[in-house]
């Protein structure tokens, strides 16, 4: 099975980007949204904080940066209760590995996990996707929370910049209508999870 979110990547604007404190988790894009001046540009909206080292994800396998434990818990505290499944995720044209994971009651939603190689966390803040886009902090590094430009309930998408030109993505779609503040509750979680365990493989 494979995820693909075509709407986020296609050329457009970007909305604002607002930077999260540290071991921040903010939730929110920025209030008015819409586009950016600086649209087109190639260079992130806003200054992307460093990185306290770089995990790199190649020869990762997706499915093991989520322990039994963590495992258990997103079971346990938020119903994603299905076994780790192998899937691939399209990335500028390019398939990467992924790993999905599911719930087996209603609302039925998965998020997949993907570990994306050809390219960083700026080109979400660059003003050239259909997506808002915002600056928060995963496990003490930078990452973008982001959702196609202009909807409220359709996804969340969180991508933390563990290396250079290398971002780890948490995606959930929903299958019902649900506020993107809460999936990106969910994404985050996911996110800080996997990257805690990313930190231990290197």
């Amino acid at each position: 099975m494979t995820i693909a979110i075509a709407g986020a990547c296609t050329d457009s604007t970007v909305g604002q980007a607002t930077p999260g404190g540290a071991g921040s988790t903010e939730t929110s894009p920025p209030e008015g949204g819409g586009s950016d001046e600086s649209s087109g540009s190639a260079s992130p909206t806003v200054e992307i904080p460093a990185r306290p080292q770089d995990l790199s994800l190649e020869g990762v396998d997706p499915c093991a940066l989520l322990t039994q434990a963590q495992l258990t818990q997103l079971a346990g505290q938020m119903g994603f209760d299905e076994p780790p499944v192998p899937d691939t995720r399209e990335t500028a044209g390019v398939s990467m590995p992924a790993c999905l994971v599911g719930q087996s009651a209603e609302p039925f939603n998965a998020f997949q996990l993907s570990l994306v190689t050809n390219e960083g966390i700026d080109v979400w803040l660059a003003g050239d996707r259909n997506v808002d886009a915002w600056l928060v902090s995963i496990a003490g590094y930078p990452a973008v929370n982001y959702k196609l430009m202009g909807t409220e309930d359709e996804e969340c998408v969180t991508s933390v910049g563990v290396a250079e030109g290398q971002q780890l993505t948490v995606d959930l779609p929903t299958l019902v209508d649900t506020d993107y503040r809460k999936l990106c509750e969910i994404t985050e979680s996911v996110a800080t999870m996997a990257t805690e365990t990313l930190k231990t493989l290197r």
